[in-house]
Parts: C-alpha cells; sequence; structure tokens
C-alpha cells in the first residue's frame, strides 16, 4: 500500500498548537532512542511541516539527525556524513536546555559520533561501534518514560 504524500503549504502552528503536539515529539523521542530512527523521522516530520521557527529548524536538525542514522544502518557513508553535518550545523544555535531536551549532549555525542566517523572514512566507518549513537534525553520530570536514558 502506497503512503499518501503529504499535503504542503498548510498554516503554520501557534505556539499553543506546538506544545499540544508535544506528544508527537515525546513519541519520535522514544521511537529514536530504541533504533527506529527511520519511524522516528516521519513521526517528527508530521509535527516540522507545520511547526513555526524557531522549532521548526530544531526539529529538521534532529530528522537529519535520524535520517543519519538511517543511513549509517544502511552502510551509506555519504549520508551519514553528510546528515550528521547538516543536523550539527542546525542544532547548533539552541539553548543547552532547549525545549526540554539535554541538547548540549545530544550536540556533544553527535559531534564525537561525527568525528569518529570522519575519522573512519568510507572505508572504515563501518567498524564504529553503533554503541556511541547518541541518545535524546529529557530534562524536565516525569518526561523520561518518553525518552529512556541509557
Amino acid at each position: 500500500m502506497a503512503k499518501e504524500a503529504r499535503p504542503r503549504n498548510l498554516p503554520l502552528f501557534t505556539e499553543a498548537e506546538v506544545e499540544e503536539r508535544r506528544p508527537i515529539l515525546l513519541a519520535g523521542i522514544k521511537q529514536y532512542n530504541d533504533g527506529y530512527f527511520f519511524e522516528s523521522h516521519e513521526t517528527w516530520e508530521d509535527l516540522w511541516l507545520q511547526s513555526p521557527w524557531p522549532i521548526r529548524n530544531f526539529l529538521q536538525g534532529i530528522i537529519q539527525m535520524a535520517a543519519a542514522f538511517v543511513h549509517l544502518v544502511r552502510r551509506e557513508y555519504p549520508g551519514t556524513i553528510g546528515l550528521l553535518s547538516a543536523a550539527l550545523e542546525k542544532l547548533d544555535g539552541f539553548p543547552s536546555d532547549y525545549n526540554g531536551i539535554d541538547l548540549a549532549r545530544l550536540v556533544a555525542e553527535a559531534r564525537r559520533a561525527h568525528e569518529e566517523l570522519a575519522a573512519l572514512g568510507p572505508d572504515r566507518f563501518e567498524e564504529w561501534d553503533q554503541g556511541g549513537i547518541p541518545q535524546i534525553r529529557l530534562l524536565e520530570a516525569g518526561a523520561a518514560s518518553g525518552a529512556p536514558g541509557r
């Protein structure tokens, strides 16, 4: 069964509407942390399409990070490195605790993964320990059930 195309040019959510959809963000975080990178990408994309700035840029950054690890699992070096670079570029400008996420830690771990993968290069990147894939950790009390730490 073919997936329906997402509608384009939808009106942007208000800040209140974005907050009402926080369960979508949390569901994507759980999928990502459980290793379902493609599924998290799809979950967040539904939210990203109608989100205003700056959350839109943030969502695109974590979507690109998830997509980078889809490429890693598929053993596609250029996509892994390129998407991790793009994700880091998007996420670098945000506060360390943006949207209740330990973004400082996520960015640091993603940067380390990028550096290690780049150092291995296209011929050896498959040797990289996938246990180094960063997890998304929440800072707020009670939300940890949406994103188990490791």
